[in-house]
């Protein structure tokens, strides 16, 4: 009998889990909103008998609600959260069916920031001082010897609405919605830890290093493979002890942290796919298929993480001045490059930008791959100088 996976999410960057379930053997069962499957089947993401069910809503219960029409067309043996708003969905799903996932326990810790904190404060996990505040007089108070701080919710990704404030009167200007977190300011290089779990041990363990735009947004600009870590153990470490605390079974778990003096201070930590095409890197810089694991670990299976090459790869998301852009220059030439491996443009001619506060304000992405990091530097700097986005203030 043919196996049955659930991918919870697909949207727009999903297509790796459908190939890793088409190249497995395993048929494919897929939870998203309508006009994500449309996308999807329109851009041949899903073959024909890879079925999508239209989800309407984004709350838990609007994902969970979708289960009884996958298990009327049949048995369902693995569990794949996509992206975090399907975390709890997807681990309330596997508890139910007894299947392989993170457990209910670390797909709560991962969705609140807040949590986090209190959760790893306790296991003496090394993370920055924070408060999770009832509102901004008792931040302001606890901020006043610390300034600048980090002010950040308590949910949300891709560096949404996070900012450094330098005194109380940013910290008030500083505005969101909901419970949020202020925290001590770590300087030391970002890097995310990428893991796959199978029963409690972690199997794959391998840094990215993370570039950021300055102070005070810190969106993410780009990704690099191998992350240059000089000794990756205490990052290892960190993981093994964060896995622990939060009670992680089986799945993905994307650790982010700043390397400082004192060692690897963990920022925050996500049971589900990382964004920004880290996934994607590791596969050109080393062979290594991290969908086809996060498959086989959800259908029970031993994954395979082993390393088939040594190499390099990054991805660089150009920005632009604010304003409406007039035109793109440099697409042939950059897509030419035998460094490049994808590029994807985000903005025509006519569309505004703003500015770059978020990972959602980024126009474009380039992804590129080399034999060392010297190569791979040097063939950012060339598609870099080729490919401009040129807009007019408005």
């Amino acid at each position: 009998m043919r196996r049955r996976l659930l991918l919870i999410g697909m949207g727009r960057v999903g297509r790796p889990y459908a190939k890793a379930a088409r190249e497995l053997g395993i048929d494919l069962a897929v939870l998203d909103r309508p006009s994500s499957l449309a996308f999807a089947k329109a851009r041949g993401y899903l073959d024909d008998d890879q079925i999508g069910y239209p989800v309407v809503g984004t709350s838990t219960a609007a994902w969970y609600s979708g289960l009884a029409e996958v298990l009327a067309a049949g048995s369902v043996h693995g569990v794949v959260a996509f992206g975090e708003p399907h975390v709890t969905a997807a681990a309330l799903i596997a508890d139910e069916l007894g299947l392989p996932g993170p457990g209910l326990r670390a797909a709560a810790v991962s969705q609140d920031k807040a949590l986090q904190r209190s959760l790893f404060a306790r296991h003496g996990i090394p993370q920055p001082a924070s408060i999770a505040p009832p509102d901004l007089d008792v931040a302001a108070a606890w901020a006043a010897p610390r300034y600048p701080v980090i002010a950040k919710p308590a949910d949300g990704t891709g560096s949404r609405g996070v900012r450094l404030v330098a005194d109380e009167t940013e910290l008030r200007d500083w505005r969101t919605e909901g419970p949020f977190l202020v925290e001590q300011y770590l300087t030391g290089p970002e890097y995310s830890l990428e893991c796959v779990v199978r029963r409690g041990e972690i199997l794959f363990a391998e840094p990215t290093r993370k570039t950021t735009t300055a102070p005070p947004y810190y969106v993410e600009l780009g990704h690099t493979v191998p992350a240059g870590l000089e000794d990756p153990g205490p990052a290892e470490h960190l993981a093994a002890a964060v896995a622990r605390a939060m009670g992680m079974r089986d799945g993905l778990m994307h650790l982010e942290f700043r390397l400082e003096d004192t060692g690897p201070h963990l920022m925050e930590v996500a049971v589900r796919t990382p964004g920004d095409h880290i996934f994607e890197l590791h596969a050109l810089a080393h062979g290594t298929d991290l969908f086809a694991a996060a498959v086989a670990v959800a259908l029970g299976d031993e994954p395979d993480v082993r390393k088939t090459r040594s190499g390099a790869a990054a991805v660089r998301f150009p920005t632009a001045e604010p304003g409406v852009v007039a035109r793109i220059e440099g697409v042939p030439a950059t897509r030419r490059l035998p460094e490049v491996a994808d590029l994807q443009i985000d903005v025509a001619p006519g569309d505004r930008v703003g500015p770059c506060r978020s990972s959602r304000d980024r126009v474009a992405a380039v992804l590129l791959r080399a034999d060392d990091l010297e190569s791979l530097a040097r063939a950012e700097k060339t598609a870099e100088d080729l490919l401009r986005i040129r807009t007019t203030p408005e």
